[in-house]
């Protein structure tokens, strides 16, 4: 009796089936890829947006204050308060100082 050899095939891998899963495992990054840069570029572009509405906000609010301080640094509005409240000016205890803006207006 002959001896009966088994052989096991050994499975090759084609050049084919790996450029074919190279090429599939690419897509999947490059769609993966874009859908994740799309939501993050989408969510930066909000937060910008938020803050230029803030930035925005923001010079509103100074634009009013510095109108409101105009206000009351105006010698006639400190006069009238004093007034108001009883106090006198006396020519001899008056000091002039002379703040940032009006020393801007002067150059």
């Amino acid at each position: 009796m002959a001896k009966i050899i088994v052989r096991k095939k050994r499975r090759r891998v084609r050049i084919e089936g790996l450029v074919t899963l190279i090429f599939f495992g690419l897509v999947i990054v490059k769609v993966i890829s874009t859908l994740v840069l799309g939501t993050i570029n989408d969510s930066l572009t909000m937060k910008v947006q938020q803050t230029e509405i803030k930035i925005a906000n923001l010079r509103t609010e100074n634009a009013n204050l510095e109108v409101a301080i105009k206000e009351l640094v105006n010698k006639e509005h400190v006069f009238a308060v004093a007034d108001a409240n009883g106090m006198n000016i006396d020519q001899a205890n008056v000091i002039a100082i002379a703040t940032p803006a009006s020393v801007n207006e002067k150059e």
